[in-house]
């Protein structure tokens, strides 16, 4: 048990987590909405919460920077939980997180992601992310 314990800890046989979302494409000033499901691992863990950022990523070239890719977060949404869950156990979350009007259109190298993490006490946090588009109001 402590084995799985330790292997939990560094992110492997943990707790999973899947952001399900009805639509990829968007316009700004819509709300995204959607369920996170949490899926119990080989051990139980505590999740303290679980948040959800719209980040918009971005390649420029900047003096400042040795990196050409850049990240702006748009909106975050915490959901605290404060929850064991059991290996095995399947957790639900609903959420809506809104978009804002003046939300960057996605283009060849402009991307969203909508990117979900359970922030995990002392444990690597589970993550998932999802790329949705934004379109020009028509």
């Amino acid at each position: 048990m402590m084995w799985k314990k330790f292997l939990s800890s560094i992110g492997i046989g943990s707790v999973k987590i899947d952001t399900v979302i009805p639509k990829r494409h968007f316009i700004a000033g819509e709300v995204v909405d959607g369920e996170v499901i949490i899926t119990g691992g080989q051990v139980a863990v505590p999740i303290q919460s679980v948040v959800l950022q719209i980040v918009y990523q971005f390649e420029e070239i900047r003096d400042d920077s040795d990196f050409s890719i850049h990240e702006k977060e748009l909106n975050q949404l915490t959901i605290h939980l404060d929850k064991e869950i059991l290996s095995g156990e399947t957790v639900v979350l609903p959420f809506q997180l809104p978009l804002e009007q003046h939300c960057p259109v996605t283009e060849e190298k402009k991307q969203t992601f909508l990117r979900t993490t359970a922030i995990i006490p002392q444990s690597v946090d589970a993550t998932d992310q999802d790329e949705i588009i934004i379109k020009k109001d028509e």
